[in-house]
């Protein structure tokens, strides 16, 4: 888990008035299209909270994208310091964290082009190296798996199409909606994504199931 040391500085706001003195006290209560308005209107605890909220969340995010952490890291600083700059020409939203993920897997993706431009054109990189481990705290089936069957769902997982990896990753692992899951994919219809993740838990079972056999096989040989 990436814990930020400090919040990305920048230098001055476009007004001349140091960010750090303008923001207003956030509501508590606010909804996420109320912080996130606050924050295009240069309210800079509403920044602040998106930070502090997401930061941990984009850099794991950004480690499935990517083994590379220093770079994750790095591009994470740069996207924080670049949606505060922008901050008024930014689009509204009601769901903060889609995008958010949107925004930054766009990025990274971009960071990977330029530092690896030979391999990306040649392996058309479409995230057939998108990890998604299962921790044993959020793994549940039949209230516990051994080490063996946890493995054995991991193998399955990495058999999935990309696409049907990465939605199972946003719909279990982040908890977004079907609506969010959309947007990330930029999906004309919600039954898309919804789809999308009836297909991969298909395979899944398939796949897990398959695994679960060559175990047992494995057992009784």
């Amino acid at each position: 888990m990436y814990l930020p040391d400090s919040l990305p500085k920048t230098s001055k706001t476009a007004n001349g008035l140091d960010a750090e003195r303008r923001g207003k006290k956030v509501p508590i209560s606010s909804s996420e299209k109320e912080l996130w308005d606050l924050f295009r209107k240069g309210d800079e605890n509403a920044f602040i909270i998106i930070y502090k909220k997401y930061a941990n969340t984009l850099f794991n995010f950004g480690c499935q994208l990517t083994a590379d952490h220093s770079l994750v890291k790095d591009c994470l600083q740069d996207f924080f310091i670049y949606i505060r700059q922008k901050r008024e020409k930014l689009g509204p939203t009601d769901a903060i964290k889609p995008y958010l993920f949107k925004s930054f897997k766009r990025r990274i993706l971009a960071d990977l082009k330029k530092q690896n431009k030979q391999i990306v054109k040649e392996s058309a990189f479409d995230f057939r190296k998108f990890p998604v481990e299962l921790s044993y705290e959020t793994v549940y089936i039949n209230q516990q798996l051994e080490k063996e069957q946890i493995f054995r769902l991991n193998e399955a997982l990495r058999q999935l199409d990309p696409k049907e990896r990465e939605a199972i990753y946003y719909f279990y692992f982040e908890g977004l909606s079907y609506d969010q899951i959309a947007v990330i994919f930029d999906f004309s219809h919600v039954s898309s994504a919804r789809r999308l993740i009836y297909r991969g838990l298909a395979h899944l079972r398939k796949y897990f199931v398959l695994y679960l056999l060559l175990t047992f096989s494995e057992f009784r040989s």
